[in-house]
């Protein structure tokens, strides 16, 4: 369950706890509420009796009560029955349209007594009680939709505080994954006094530090390797020259001038693919882009590495057929073909073969390269185009793992993207794809 239907439904359950809880204490409130307006009127209709029973002592008129307590019974729906007593015992008043009152009939009496007279009034326990519900179910209607309403406003409030919530939270996942993948410096909002926007500062910092660490790695490293550059060339060409001296030397020396002229020449291209690396990385990489045909660029490159892919019995397929044209740096574009090219035949076995697939419509160059080797665990497309990385097949095979990271630098500076994926029935396929321009 994702942290914005967590919130939400956590808003929602105690909106509804307290919403039950104010609910029930209301609704005990207005019951006693009803109880004593029942209660205050029994009062007053008792005392209303009263006072008649005095008046009709204080004039000797036994019928004046009698009239009172029958017109009473008569109109009053909560009275079952009342009884007078005017010196020959409590005898039940007539009352026309009420029947008498039945045995075991639930009744609340009340005893009144003015000088000689004396009553008795039975209030029906029944009529209280319907009276009582009735006028509870009318609180319980409204109570029940206040109740509605105060849940219909709770949850849209839960749902907006937890949608700007997780939206900070969003945003800061987004800002975490960017400097993950190593785009350093990236912000967010950090506005505000909450946790969430500590959190934001405390990334944003962390962000700041990353790209600062980061430029300075970077910059070292463009200027180790360009401090490496001339003494490996020197280097380089003296092996060179020791080497046209056969004559001179012993077969151990010319073998031992071979492997510091090869090794040489294998750092020097390191350095220079860490140079290009930097450059591009550091915004110093001029694209000089010009209209060519990157279908023929294609094919120059699997011809170019076709005597390598033969020595080593791998088979070469190129379908790059027709022409075309797109705005392109030639020189870049090649180096990421070939080197494209180079680590699909290094990776095939014998007997394996590459396919090499160029086009060019919709406004883009596409070209893929697709091998019969060893192919990609799970997870690791991912990761091949970060600098210095390498895939589970690469122990063995050699590289600076560098030459996929060139190619991926190489495509975003043209504007484009660079991927890979396995190949369902074995091997990889690997990709650039740049617009073509305009």
């Amino acid at each position: 369950m994702r942290l914005f239907h967590k919130f939400s439904a956590a808003l929602m359950a105690a909106a509804l706890a307290a919403a039950l809880l104010l609910s029930a204490i209301f609704f005990r409130f207005q019951e006693g509420t009803v109880r004593a307006a029942q209660a205050a009127r029994l009062n007053a209709l008792s005392e209303a009796a009263a006072a008649m029973l005095a008046e009709a002592d204080l004039a000797g008129d036994p019928l004046m009560a009698v009239d009172y307590l029958s017109g009473l019974c008569s109109s009053r729906p909560e009275l079952a029955s009342c009884s007078l007593d005017i010196g020959r015992g409590l005898r039940p008043v007539k009352t026309r349209g009420r029947k008498p009152l039945e045995p075991g009939q639930s009744t609340v009496p009340r005893e009144l007594k003015s000088g000689k007279y004396s009553a008795r009034l039975n209030f029906s326990g029944e009529a209280l009680d319907k009276e009582r519900l009735a006028a509870m179910a009318g609180i319980y209607r409204n109570l029940a939709a206040a109740f509605l309403a105060a849940m219909i406003a709770s949850a849209l409030l839960g749902l907006l505080m937890a949608r700007r919530l997780t939206r900070r939270l969003r945003r800061l996942a987004a800002e975490a994954g960017e400097v993950g993948e190593g785009r350093f410096g990236a912000k967010t909002d950090a506005s505000g006094s909450d946790e969430v926007a500590e959190l934001a500062g405390a990334l944003n910092s962390m962000s700041d530090r990353l790209l600062e660490l980061e430029t300075m790695k970077k910059n070292f490293t463009a200027s180790v390797t360009h401090e490496l550059r001339s003494p490996l060339g020197v280097i380089e060409t003296y092996a060179a020259l020791l080497l046209k001296e056969k004559e001179n030397f012993r077969a151990e020396d010319l073998e031992v001038f071979r492997r510091i002229k090869e090794n040489a020449g294998r750092l020097a291209n390191f350095v220079t693919a860490m140079l290009d690396l930097a450059k591009i990385e550091r915004g110093k990489m001029e694209l000089r882009a010009a209209r060519e045909d990157p279908l023929a660029l294609a094919r120059d490159a699997a011809d170019f590495l076709r005597p390598k892919a033969e020595e080593k019995g791998v088979a070469l397929a190129v379908e790059a057929a027709g022409t075309g044209e797109a705005l392109l740096d030639r020189e870049l574009l090649t180096h990421a073909l070939t080197n494209l090219l180079s680590n699909a035949i290094k990776f095939t076995p014998e007997g394996g073969k590459v396919t090499v697939r160029a086009s060019l419509s919709g406004g883009k160059f596409r070209a893929e390269v697709q091998d019969t080797g060893p192919g990609l665990k799970e997870g690791e497309a991912s990761k091949l185009f970060a600098p210095f990385a390498q895939g589970s097949a690469a122990p063995g095979h050699g590289g600076t793992g560098l030459g996929l990271a060139l190619v991926k630098s190489i495509s975003e500076l043209h504007g484009g993207t660079a991927g890979c994926a396995p190949v369902p029935t074995g091997g990889a396929l690997f990709w650039i794809e740049i617009p073509a321009g305009q």
